[in-house]
């Protein structure tokens, strides 16, 4: 079973990994930190334990530890809103409608 678990994670990182570490700069979208770069997905931010780019076998091993960090309601489950990239300051928040043209919510 955690042969079959390591698969899937490894078969995951190595799809999303390559498509996000592939990009050259100027095919970065802007909008992100440093420079323009968006930061990776959370789930490969989570496994990336030193930051350099690269699951290597040792991240790959601890990956179960890394994964359990990000369930963060602890029901062993990994969710949507817990993969979601966190909101970025001064958006709209939650139940509320987007300005339109420097104007609140219409009433």
């Amino acid at each position: 079973m955690k042969f079959g678990t390591a698969l899937i994670v490894a078969a995951f990182m190595a799809a999303s990994g390559s498509i996000t570490l592939s990009q050259t700069a100027d095919q970065r979208e802007p909008g992100g930190p440093e420079g323009g770069r968006r930061p990776p997905p959370r789930i490969i931010a989570a496994l990336d334990l030193n930051h350099d780019g690269v699951i290597s076998a040792d991240e790959i091993a601890k990956a179960p530890e890394s994964l359990k960090k990000l369930d963060k309601n602890g029901d062993g489950q990994l969710t949507p809103d817990e993969l979601r990239p966190p909101r970025p300051p001064g958006g709209p928040r939650q139940n509320e409608a987007p300005k339109q043209n420097g104007q609140g919510p219409r009433d």
